[in-house]
């Protein structure tokens, strides 16, 4: 008996492990239209997170035991709970829609019964939101996907070729009811943990885990990651305004509700925390940033229990469409944080192409927590990446799904890798990277660039020749060298630029690095070869060269980010400045001659304030990818030190700047850029302040548009420019028919200078040859200019008038059209 009880509980085991492994399929529909009901809240009893069915009405159950059971819920529907054996031998649910109630409302007079319900659940939503609490923290796991969608066409020869059928999935959209062919191009998943308290009001996220398969990028490359991730936010109606794509979206239950949406009270049901009214959701502009659809409020909290959304149909933004939000709370143990998510869109009408792109993202929230305080410190750094966040196996994930991937989602990460071997789609993503990067890849260790600079010609160097690179993360991890060589054909000179950097820390940004420069260029410009790439510093360097200085200089810097959103850098440089333009006689020997040939030595600390910004860390930089509402302030102190290195000045210069955005409700939203500094001495021309002007046909925002170039130069000034772009009811363009259609969008703006040259900065001869123009200081009139204009022409260009209000007797035009790029949703 002993020698046959162990194999049979072997047996046993298996034999229970095998019907534990069998998924349970099966179909959620309406009882009465048989339609199937999208985002039916699946819960296993044992299991700590729910499922839910996807557009189709289906789910799928993998890990379960034959003595759970499970609930099917949904707002407006009579529950319904099975045992795992029944589902067994049939998963198909039919809910039954529950009778209406709303006879139970009393009507007030000449008031909508709906707009007492959206008024307490506006006045109470603050409560419902985990950073008015005084501690409070989850863990979201999100899961995004994107895919191509088939062309809409009768044309066969305008869908997918034969050589991708292989690699197809399907997706149900919205505006067809089957489903549609489309091939898989990325699958995220996402493990975050967040953190807020209220006093002193702070957050801070932290990326536990991430992993990706995409297309064209391995799955180490974690800039791409992390852009990415940051489209996977947690977010909340509990909020006046929801920030996606870069707009502003008002909630329908935000403050300012009666100025943006009309409501239907559709039913009162009851669920299992009581009683839940059903309101329909109406815009009453099409032109708003607002949603249609439905939403649920329970009774007496006045909480949001369940969320039906669809952008406004007539919202124009560029690129993004047919976007749907659902979300879903906890119907029997309702908490502030939903239990899933989900977000959908489409992406087309990219230039050049009719490519449509679907994306999907699902967030699951679990673990919240309420009054457990971190310690001091703790929300030093607000946005952190765990050192093993990247580097999760496949086993970790297993285990930290809610559920496990059905055989469809591993034929799609398959799939993706399968695509990736492409010859066609490598030799499409090299040429992506170069337009985007600027720089071509050689080999895994080094990258030539910046490409656009290669061949320039102007009337200093004649056709100017230049080679260069970077090295990449394969070279070292640490270690950063970039530089270039160049040659011009009518100096008949060599220029060389070479930068050493080395990263101690990419989480609080710890660098420093030493360079070497030989080159010819602008006097004031700096000539930094990461600015190469840039059309507008290009115009720099093409055709004439105002006031060029051969310039060479030798410098070291460190780098500090001393927490996440402050940056200290201080740099000692070296620079000896030859002019290669024609000067006067000087009057007074001693005065004028640092205005030729001289020697600087100088040290400069910089400070950079940037709150509330989430940071992309690359190989070789950390920048901002998340728009914020706070300014960002930065502050620059250099001293020029006399006799150091045979140094021939001495002098002190401060610089101040202040950037932010600013919403305006209905007016849309705008931006100032505030800058100020003052030059303490007597310096020469390449170390004043030269503000920057523009002779190129592009629109430039840190400038003046209608400015010559070197126009004035200034040891004391303070400037002010402001850009504001119109949407929603306001916008003259969405009032006007044509307009309308047309989805332009106006802006307007303007920039004001106010500065001067003290006499001790001002030449005595001047400079002769007017090939290179003449600069002077700002009189008592301040230099002003203004602008009014479309952007979204084609969904791309932006086009400006320009009008100069002051200095009418400059050698430029008063009228100006500037042109810009702005992708821009």
């Amino acid at each position: 008996m002993k020698n046959l009880l162990l194999p049979v509980l072997l047996l046993w085991s298996a034999l229970s492990a095998v019907g534990q492994n069998a998924p349970i399929r099966g179909k959620v529909v309406d009882a009465d239209s048989k339609k199937p009901l999208d985002y039916v809240t699946v819960h296993l009893y044992k299991a700590k997170v729910p499922t839910f069915t996807d557009e189709a009405g289906a789910y799928e159950i993998k890990s379960y035991s034959l003595s759970d059971s499970v609930t099917f819920t949904l707002l407006g529907y009579s529950a319904i709970t099975k045992s795992t054996k029944a589902l067994q031998k049939n998963g198909n649910i039919q809910l039954v829609r529950q009778s209406y109630a709303i006879q139970e409302i009393v009507v007030r007079p000449r008031e909508n019964p709906a707009f007492r319900i959206v008024r307490e659940a506006a006045k109470k939503k603050h409560l419902y939101l985990p950073e008015n609490q005084p501690s409070a923290q989850f863990r979201t796991y999100s899961i995004m996907k994107g895919s191509i969608l088939e062309r809409d066409a009768t044309n066969k020869k305008k869908g997918f070729s034969k050589r991708y059928a292989p690699y197809l999935d399907s997706v149900a959209l919205s505006d067809n009811p089957n489903k549609k062919a489309a091939l898989p191009i990325f699958q995220t998943e996402t493990v975050k943990e967040t953190f807020f308290t209220r006093d002193p009001r702070k957050s801070k996220e932290v990326l536990v885990a991430s992993k990706m398969k995409s297309v064209g990028f391995e799955g180490d490359d974690n800039q791409i990651s992390q852009l990415i991730n940051a489209q996977a936010e947690h977010f909340t109606l509990n909020q006046n305004f929801m920030r996606m794509f870069d707009k502003e979206f008002i909630s329908p239950i935000a403050n300012s509700w009666n100025a943006y949406y009309d409501y239907d009270l559709e039913d009162s049901v009851e669920s299992g925390s009581g009683k839940v009214y059903k309101l329909k959701i109406i815009p009453k502009r099409p032109q708003d940033l607002t949603f249609e659809g439905y939403m649920w409020i329970a009774d007496s909290s006045f909480a949001l229990r369940r969320i039906e959304l669809k952008m406004n149909k007539d919202v124009g933004l560029n690129f993004v469409s047919d976007l749907q939000i659902v979300q879903a709370w906890d119907d029997k143990y309702p908490t502030m944080l939903p239990l899933s998510s989900k977000r959908k869109f489409q992406i087309s009408g990219l230039p050049g192409t009719d490519v449509r792109i679907y994306i999907e993202t699902i967030t699951q929230y679990s673990d919240l927590v309420l009054g457990t305080a971190k310690p001091d410190g703790f929300f030093n750094i607000t946005h952190q990446i765990s050192d093993s966040a990247l580097k999760h196996k496949e086993s970790y994930w297993q285990t930290i799904r809610p559920q496990a991937f059905s055989p469809a989602e591993l034929k799609r990460m398959e799939a993706i890798d399968q695509i990736n071997q492409l010859p066609e789609v490598q030799s499409t993503v090299k040429l992506i990277r170069v337009i985007v990067e600027g720089h071509m890849k050689v080999n895994d260790k080094f990258e030539w660039g910046p490409v656009f600079g290669a061949y320039v010609y102007n009337k200093v160097e004649g056709s100017r020749f230049q080679f260069g690179g970077r090295t990449t993360s394969d070279f070292h991890n640490n270690w950063i060298l970039n530089g270039y060589v160049a040659y011009g054909t009518k100096d008949k000179s060599f220029k060389s630029l070479v930068n050493v950097r080395y990263i101690f820390d990419r989480e609080r940004w710890t660098e420093w690095g030493m360079s070497y420069l030989n080159d010819v260029g602008p006097a004031a410009m700096d000539l930094n070869n990461t600015q190469v790439n840039s059309l507008f510093f290009s115009a720099f360097r093409w055709g004439k060269m105002n006031f060029p200085y051969q310039q060479e200089r030798f410098q070291i810097w460190g780098e500090r980010e001393w927490f996440q959103t402050f940056r200290q850098r201080l740099t000692l440089r070296h620079s000896t400045f030859r002019p290669v333009f024609e000067m006067a006689e000087v009057v007074n020997e001693g005065t004028d001659a640092r205005f030729s040939s001289f020697r600087s030595t100088d040290i400069t600390l910089s400070f950079r304030f940037s709150p509330d910004r989430k940071m992309l860390i690359r190989h070789h930089n950390k920048i901002a990818i998340s728009n914020s509402n706070s300014p960002v302030i930065g502050l620059e102190l250099s001293a020029g030190l006399t006799g150091l290195l045979k140094s021939d000045l001495s002098y002190q210069q401060v610089t101040l700047s202040v950037d932010q955005r600013l919403n305006t409700g209905v007016f849309g939203y705008g931006r100032y850029y505030f800058r100020a500094g003052k030059t303490f001495n007597r310096v020469p021309l390449p170390l004043l302040q030269v503000p920057t002007g523009n002779e190129t046909p592009f629109f430039i925002l840190h400038g003046y548009n209608l400015m010559p170039f070197f126009a004035f130069a200034t040891d004391e000034f303070v400037s002010l420019r402001y850009d504001h772009h119109f949407e929603g009811a306001v916008s003259l363009t969405n009032r006007l028919p044509l307009l309308k259609k047309s989805r332009v969008r106006l802006v307007a703006g303007g920039a004001v200078l106010y500065g001067r040259l003290t006499d001790k900065n001002k030449p005595e001869g001047g400079v002769t040859q007017t090939e290179t123009g003449n600069f002077r200081g700002l009189g008592k009139t301040p230099y002003a200019e203004a602008n009014v204009g479309f952007k979204n022409i084609f969904q791309l260009i932006r086009v400006d008038l320009i009008r100069r209000l002051t200095y009418k007797e400059l050698e430029s035009p008063l009228w100006g059209v500037r042109m810009s790029l702005a992708i821009n949703p």
